[in-house]
């Protein structure tokens, strides 16, 4: 196995974004072009629009009452209206793109011959080659994390001209440093960006209360003559030139080669966890891969490299140090990307991380982990502002800056423009903070359960059990919102806000149950457990509908739209386990058929929820069918997931997805080849993980284990 390459490449250059080749160290990202002229698209984790100041609306606290008793009534849509008019805080900043490097050779022709770009998988790399008039040329990238740079090298077959550049829709500048092999570039980020989705007069404000940040472009080798000229470097009759790109740092620069050896060992300690063969790797350009398995060509070898895919961007956009993935991973180039690429926590960011754990890549999870923490703390502000409570809460959105409120109100406005029924879904936090004891599950560490679980946990069961409201003996969240999804009242207006949607009963419950197990195996007494228990057994539970199909809210309402991407009443089945008897089981197989016959699971992410549910279910046919379509139809020329645009969750998504047709650790059972499809009958996996910190290694033969070993 260990000769497998595992790879994919194409003939040409990339002629959009969405068919650059990606490298990342956690924080710096490049999209490599392999153009004439080169560009390399460049990213920073860190660079956002905004600043730190306090996005909650003081005195929202005041109308909640009302908007519950609204709800209460039955006034479902006036609820909303109150909430959208008194309720809303700023929008989250959004992430920016840094800029392009060009990279031009003028005395080189157009005209070249057996052209190839690679991304190579196992050496977090990209190789291009090609062969022009006078030889064979070649280009190598990568982006380190242990020296924290963004690499390059050019090699020529004769002397020639290179001329770097580097532009932006930034404000920047570029100054010459005294040694004439380095230019600094000097930003100024933007004080505020509108969301894509709105427009005013403040859609981009430049002000002066952005950060400022420097990154530095140096020539770290050249065999030709350097020059600084008309901001921009200058090399003539070279025929090799490697540069390095990374914030401005006092960090020692390293030889191209001793950075890449240290960059591959670092890397390959991650990546090389975990094997997965299905079959060989066809040795042709990704596209061509793609249009044969569309017209009925078996390539099971194309789902090992989409699995490994996954796990190459995991760990290329969340290392420690780092900011957690966000909507893009850190690769995005829009000015105002979509959805301000931004944390979107009622399904983006978790599943982001659903891979982390069961494919062996624990480390990745510690940017995840960090900012859930820093987050907890900033919902206290959040509870107190708009509930009037103790404990922490966290709604759909988040940014660099741990905002936390309910957003709809632009910056420097007074009047709200956001939408209750996706701004008003106040259970961000909870689902935070059961991932942190799921993660806790796998790595089975007492001290991360003491210091990052409980704290983060209790926070978030406080904020829980002080907003439950009591109405007939039952305990109900108030407003209770199914992420984005609507359903019509008796007037056929479009509503969104009920009691104790399916996805909060799941969500409460968990957290309750994963405090207790937290402060039983810390053997800590809190006194918040006898609140639970006083109210766990009086809360509102999960409906079953008409069709055999779990409702999302607590009546069985007609839906604005039937097929929503959203599947977030499918919660208790994945990623949570409450879903665990027959009857819940089959009621989300019903739940899934219906999403399915009115159009569901069309976009990436959402495609890539019902692979997990699918295999978690034990469906082998339609777990396969959805990974194909995730493949084929839901991505990119580069295997980016489609939402569309863009979104990396469903790569993320896609690979746990993957993962749980050969090993689940659900309910206190590990099932190996629960969901295995017909068409992957022969195969064999090493490094995936289960619950325990333990590690798994399958092999089976037509459908049938020959090996099989936890250590």
């Amino acid at each position: 196995m260990e000769g497998i390459k595992m790879n994919f490449f194409f003939t040409t250059p990339a002629l959009e974004w969405e068919e650059t080749l990606p490298i990342g160290n956690g924080s710096l990202g490049g999209m490599i072009f392999g153009s004439f002229p080169e560009k390399i698209g460049l990213n920073d984790d860190v660079l956002w629009s905004g600043y730190e100041y306090d996005k909650n609306r003081l005195g929202a606290a005041k109308y909640l009452p009302e908007i519950q008793t609204s709800i209460l009534e039955g006034c479902y849509f006036e609820a909303a209206q109150q909430i959208e008019d008194n309720f809303f805080g700023n929008y989250t900043e959004s992430y920016l793109p840094l800029g392009n490097l060009i990279i031009e050779q003028p005395d080189q022709k157009n005209k070249v011959n057996q052209y190839c770009r690679c991304l190579d998988l196992k050496n977090s790399k990209v190789e291009i080659t090609y062969q022009g008039e006078k030889g064979k040329y070649r280009r190598e990238y990568f982006a380190s994390y242990p020296d924290q740079t963004l690499r390059g090298r050019f090699i020529a077959p004769y002397p020639e001209t290179f001329i770097i550049s580097y532009e932006s829709q930034l404000q920047s500048r570029i100054i010459n440093r005294i040694d004439e092999n380095c230019f600094e570039i000097h930003v100024q980020c933007p004080e505020h960006v509108n969301p894509k989705y709105i427009s005013n007069e403040k859609d981009f404000v430049q002000g002066t209360r952005g950060e400022k940040h420097i990154y530095e472009l140096i020539i770290e080798k050249t065999d030709g003559k350097l020059k600084f000229d008309n901001n921009q470097f200058v090399i003539e009759k070279a025929t090799e030139l490697s540069f390095i790109f990374r914030r401005k740092s006092m960090q020692k620069i390293s030889g191209f080669l001793e950075a890449e050896k240290h960059h591959r060992e670092d890397y390959q300690k991650l990546f090389n966890r975990v094997e997965l063969y299905l079959g060989e790797q066809i040795p042709l350009p990704l596209n061509e891969r793609i249009a044969k398995v569309k017209q009925g060509q078996a390539d099971p070898g194309l789902i090992a490299l989409y699995f490994q895919y996954g796990r190459y961007l995991l760990i290329s956009s969340s290392r420690p140090g780092s900011l957690p993935s966000n909507l893009q991973g850190i690769w995005s180039w829009q000015l105002r990307a979509p959805w301000s690429c931004n944390f979107t926590t009622n399904i983006n960011l978790e599943m982001n991380y659903w891979l982390a754990d069961t494919c062996n890549l624990q480390e990745c999870f510690v940017p995840y982990s960090e900012f859930i923490q820093r987050l907890s703390k900033a919902g206290e502000e959040t509870a107190l502002a708009h509930y009037g409570v103790t404990g922490s809460v966290c709604h759909h959105n988040t940014d660099r800056w741990l905002t936390t409120n309910p957003v709809g109100k632009p910056y420097e406005s007074q009047i709200g423009t956001g939408d209750a029924s996706w701004a008003m879904w106040q259970m961000g936090g909870a689902w935070l903070a059961s991932d942190l004891y799921r993660h806790y599950e796998y790595i089975d560490d007492i001290k991360y359960l003491r210091n990052v679980v409980y704290p983060v946990l209790r926070n978030s069961v406080l904020f829980l059990v002080n907003t439950l409201i009591k109405c007939d003996e039952t305990y109900h969240s108030c407003p209770s919102s199914s992420p984005e999804n609507m359903f019509f009242d008796a007037d056929r207006n479009k509503c969104s806000l009920h009691l104790s949607t399916a996805m909060d009963i799941c969500l409460i419950n968990e957290n309750f149950s994963f405090f207790k197990e937290t402060c039983e195996l810390l053997n800590i007494s809190d006194d918040l457990i006898d609140r639970i228990e006083s109210i766990q057994p009086y809360l509102a539970t999960v409906k079953i509908g008409s069709k055999g199909q779990i409702l999302e809210w607590q009546e069985e309402f007609e839906e604005v739209e039937p097929g929503h991407r959203h599947v977030s009443h499918l919660y208790g089945a994945y990623p949570g386990e409450l879903y665990n008897t027959e009857e819940l089981l089959v009621a989300t197989e019903n739940s899934i058929s219906l999403r399915l016959e009115n159009g569901g699971g069309h976009t990436g992410w959402s495609n890539a929820w019902l692979i997990n549910l699918f295999a978690i279910l034990g469906d082998a046919e339609q777990a396969y069918h959805h990974i194909q379509h995730a493949i084929l139809e839901a991505s990119y020329g580069n295997l980016w997931s489609k939402h569309p645009p863009f979104q990396i969750d469903g790569n993320f998504g896609g690979a746990a997805g993957i993962a749980n047709l050969f090993v689940q650790d659900r309910n206190g059972q590990v099932k190996f080849l629960p969901a295995l499809p017909s068409e992957l009958q022969d195969g064999f996996v090493k490094g995936l993980k289960v619950k325990g910190n333990k590690t798994v290694e399958l092999q089976w033969k037509n459908g049938r284990i020959i090996k099989q070993m936890i250590y």
